[in-house]
C-alpha cells in the first residue's frame, strides 16, 4: 500500500489494462487487487506509425474489490477492553476532554482544536433517507491563525494518526489537481480520466497546508466535494460525476 512505502521512497504505480466485463468494476480511490499478465505493448505515435519503444502494462484476468474502510491498527485484548471500558467509566464530556488532551501532547494548550481534530477524525454518522437523499457524516475543519502556532504541525498529527491520510499544499494544487481532470493519452490520444487528491483520499482525510495561498477558483472547486461528497468534471460535451467520502482538514494562515 502507498502509505507502507519506506520514507523518501515514492510507491511505484503500472498501468492496468481492463476489458470486457472487468470494465468499471472499480472507480479511483478503491483499493483492488489484481491478478493478470504482465506484458510489454509498443507505442504509437499520433500519426499511427508504430515506434520502437514499448511500454509495459498488466493486463487485468481479475479484480477483486478490498475493504472500502483502510485497516485499523493491531490491538490487543487488553487494549480493546481498556477502551470498552473508558465509555462506561467516562461521561461523554469527559472522554472527549481525556482524547483531546491525548492528541498531539507535545502541542501546550489549543484545547478547543484540539477537541475539534478528534471529532473529525471520528467523524459523524452517514445516512441516507428512504428517497435517496444522502446526508454527510464527514465534519470539515477550517484552521486560522497566526503564524508559528503550530497549525502545520496539528497537520503532521492529523497524518500520523488519521487511519489513511493524503498531505497536499494550497500553493501548488489547482482545482482541477484537487478533485479531478480529464487528461488525454500521449500512446493513442484517448480521454481519459485522473483523480485527484480529493478522490484519492475516498474514506480518509485530506489535509491542505496553505489554504490561504489558493486561488479563488480552485477553492471553489473543493467546496462540492465538502458539501455534496460528490466531483463534477465537465469537459468538452461530457459531465461525469464520481462519489466520493471524506475528511476535508483545511489551515489558513489569516489572522483571525
Amino acid at each position: 500500500m502507498p502509505e507502507s512505502a519506506p520514507p523518501g521512497q515514492l510507491p511505484r504505480s503500472v498501468d492496468v489494462v481492463l476489458e470486457d466485463d472487468l470494465v468499471d468494476v472499480c472507480k479511483p480511490g478503491d483499493r483492488i487487487s489484481v491478478v493478470g499478465v504482465y506484458r510489454a505493448i509498443p507505442v504509437k505515435s499520433i500519426s499511427s506509425a508504430v515506434t520502437g519503444v514499448f511500454r509495459t502494462v498488466l493486463v487485468a484476468l481479475s479484480v477483486s474489490q478490498l475493504s472500502k474502510e483502510v485497516a485499523a491498527p493491531a490491538l490487543s485484548h487488553e487494549d480493546i477492553k481498556a477502551i470498552n471500558e473508558l465509555p462506561r467509566r467516562l461521561e461523554p464530556s469527559d472522554l472527549l476532554n481525556l482524547l483531546g488532551q491525548s492528541f498531539a501532547p507535545s502541542i501546550c494548550g489549543h484545547d478547543y482544536i484540539k477537541k475539534a481534530l478528534v471529532l473529525l477524525l471520528l467523524g459523524g454518522t452517514e445516512k441516507i433517507l428512504q428517497n435517496g437523499t444522502h446526508i454527510r457524516g464527514d465534519v470539515n475543519c477550517l484552521m486560522v491563525g497566526d503564524p508559528s502556532v503550530a497549525k502545520s504541525q496539528f497537520l503532521r498529527c492529523v497524518l500520523g494518526v488519521a487511519a489513511y491520510a493524503v498531505s497536499t499544499t494550497g500553493r501548488g494544487s489547482s482545482g482541477v489537481g484537487l478533485t479531478a481532470a480529464v487528461t488525454t493519452d500521449h500512446d493513442n490520444g484517448e480521454r481519459k480520466l485522473e483523480a485527484g487528491a480529493m478522490v484519492l483520499a475516498d474514506r480518509g482525510v485530506v489535509c491542505i497546508d496553505e489554504f490561504d495561498k489558493m486561488n479563488d477558483a480552485d477553492r471553489v472547486a473543493i467546496h462540492e466535494v465538502m458539501e455534496q461528497q460528490t466531483v463534477t468534471i465537465a469537459k468538452v460535451t461530457s459531465c461525469t460525476s464520481h462519489a466520493s467520502s471524506h475528511t476535508s482538514h483545511d489551515k489558513d494562515n489569516h489572522v483571525m
